[in-house]
């Protein structure tokens, strides 16, 4: 919303087209929004300490499943 809002003031003119990236913290998508910007995203020490730990992924086929999942 915020990024909305800011494209919205900044006034786009008739024939353009604006984009904008928005997430909590930028470095939950690091690599596009480095990608994007002129920027290097400073990442804090509490993100630092797990970044390298491995991620796990379970896919839930349903809401039961979700509901199982979430009630253990």
């Amino acid at each position: 919303a915020v990024g909305y809002l800011g494209l919205k003031k900044y006034g786009l003119k008739e024939n353009e087209y604006g984009i904008f990236l928005e997430t909590a913290h930028p470095v939950k998508f690091l690599d596009v929004v480095e990608a994007t910007l002129p920027v290097q995203v400073k990442i804090p020490e509490q993100i630092q300490k797990v970044i390298n730990n491995k991620k796990v992924a379970l896919q839930i086929a349903d809401y039961e499943g979700l509901q199982s999942f979430l009630l253990k």
